[in-house]
């Protein structure tokens, strides 16, 4: 099965839809409501890639992904960003800065998700990607 991936967004309907457009990837799935949750759970839990919202309350997904790749356990854990804004040049660009492996637009594509989420996943735990 291997490392898990972990699913960011305040929003249990928005986690619900991440969740099943990953299912076919096979990995276990984590769940956090918040940047503080997510944190603790990269800390705790072995995890291959992060898909995370970037609008949340209190720590937003841009500050966590920047506390993310601050510190050494998880400074390389790929971090792939959701956003249900129009599309924004400086946004993409503080992404990118703060370590970002991408950024997304609502609504997703799930086939795309995937694509994205298998190989940050499938590059991060060293394990040959599967057909």
């Amino acid at each position: 099965m291997g490392q898990a991936l972990l699913l960011v967004d305040d929003h249990e309907d928005n986690l619900f839809a991440l969740e099943h457009a990953l299912t076919p990837l096979g990995r276990p799935v984590l769940r956090a409501t918040s940047g503080e949750q997510a944190l603790k759970t990269v800390l705790r839990e072995p995890v291959a890639a992060v898909v995370m919202d970037v609008v949340m309350p209190h720590i937003d997904g841009l500050q966590t992904l920047d506390y993310l790749h601050r510190l050494d356990q998880t400074r390389d854990l790929p971090v792939l960003l959701v956003t249900g804004t129009s599309r924004d040049n400086r946004l993409a660009q503080l992404a990118y800065k703060l370590g970002a492996a991408g950024i997304l637009l609502k609504p997703l594509d799930p086939w795309a998700l995937c694509c994205h989420v298998r190989t940050l996943a499938d590059l991060y735990t060293r394990t040959p990607p599967t057909a």
